[in-house]
């Protein structure tokens, strides 16, 4: 009777757990289906970069903008940074699954920009959200409204692309042209529908220096290494794997400066340095294994301050440094080395004391 008992009660506790294992596969997502999400193909290819480690890049066929991380363990997988909509983000979601049937319990957030953290509110509450402090402060503090966010999100620019993109697609007469402004179309509209129901979503779970996750066998540290593309960007760090996840502290090329310090960033960068890895897996463009990279944008955001610096001192506008500053020298290692506007604007209100 007792080893009867035993094994119903055992039987019972598998069948529990794999109703609980199944449930977890749900559990990331909530709501409903969010608009912008019907297209043809697939919005992701995944780039394995280690063993378990996943660079989820987009294909075009969506608007995604940023690159995610997707780190899949024994019995979870995180993924770094979830897009610029929660259209991209719900897709990324489903695309997942065709890498790993585990359930995403976990999203970091490198930073608060739009194309990195507008995909948090599609998450449940039981999935853990963390990102620095400053990055919660920041998604709080209406970023819809922010430079970075408005310049490339004007409604009724938007509405003139696709209004153009129509009628270009009807007038069209070769039909791989109007296939390809057809999926440029498709990406237009799906992007303007997510961004209507866009309800910027901090993280729930803060850090201000680091933190470390241990799932398995597998260390996944988060640290904050100082200010530079944000006040807040942390990077994902795997010492086994001696792999970082550098959001857009160190991409592939430059990076936006509209909420930078330039001098700190280099300095930030030295501290990244002292990290031991031979992969980076950045939130724009490839992942590489060219350490020098670092040497080269450091020396970048170096001149780019000077050149910026003693424009504004002899008087010259905003717009005016933005086309006079002469960074030509960098452009053997960042094809377009110009520094745009909001990147000037930045910088000026640093040394005047008004940047926030």
């Amino acid at each position: 009777m007792r080893r009867t008992a035993l094994i119903v009660i055992t039987g019972l506790l598998l069948v529990f757990a794999a109703l609980v294992d199944r449930g977890a596969d749900t559990v990331a997502a909530q709501g409903q289906r969010p608009a912008g999400t019907t297209f043809t193909g697939k919005a992701f290819r995944f780039n394995k970069v280690k063993e378990g480690v996943y660079h989820a890049v987009g294909t075009g066929a969506l608007t995604v903008v940023g690159n995610s991380t997707v780190i899949v363990n024994d019995r979870d997988a995180i993924l770094v940074d979830d897009h610029v909509s929660p259209a991209a983000a719900w897709v990324l979601l489903e695309e997942i699954k065709s890498i790993t049937d585990k359930p995403v319990t976990t999203v970091i957030n490198t930073h608060f920009h739009f194309d990195h953290a507008h995909g948090n509110q599609i998450f449940a509450p039981a999935v853990q959200i963390i990102g620095h402090e400053f990055t919660r402060r920041a998604l709080l503090d209406d970023p819809m409204s922010k430079p970075l966010y408005q310049s490339f999100y004007n409604f009724k620019t938007l509405e003139g692309q696709i209004e153009t993109l129509r009628k270009r697609v009807a007038d069209e007469k070769d039909p791989a042209a109007r296939a390809k402004l057809q999926t440029q179309l498709t990406s237009i509209e799906n992007n303007y529908a997510s961004q209507k129901e866009l309800r910027p979503t901090p993280p729930n779970v803060t850090l201000t220096t680091q933190m470390t996750l241990f799932r398995g066998d597998r260390e996944i540290q988060i640290r904050y290494l100082g200010r530079g593309h944000t006040a807040g960007d942390v990077v994902v760090y795997l010492p086994k794997e001696k792999a970082v996840i550098t959001g857009d502290l160190l991409t592939s090329s430059t990076s936006n400066m509209s909420d930078s310090y330039p001098l700190e960033w280099a300095a930030t960068l030295e501290e990244l340095k002292k990290l031991e890895f031979d992969t980076v897996i950045p939130g724009h463009g490839e992942a590489f294994t060219d350490r020098a990279k670092i040497d080269h944008f450091q020396a970048y955001l170096r001149d780019v301050w000077t050149a910026v610096v003693a424009l504004k001192k002899q008087g010259v506008s905003a717009e005016e440094t933005a086309k006079r500053a002469d960074l030509s020298k960098h452009k053997e290692h960042f094809p377009n080395p110009a520094v745009p506007l909001i990147g000037v604007q930045r910088i000026y209100a640093l040394i005047d004391g008004t940047a926030r």
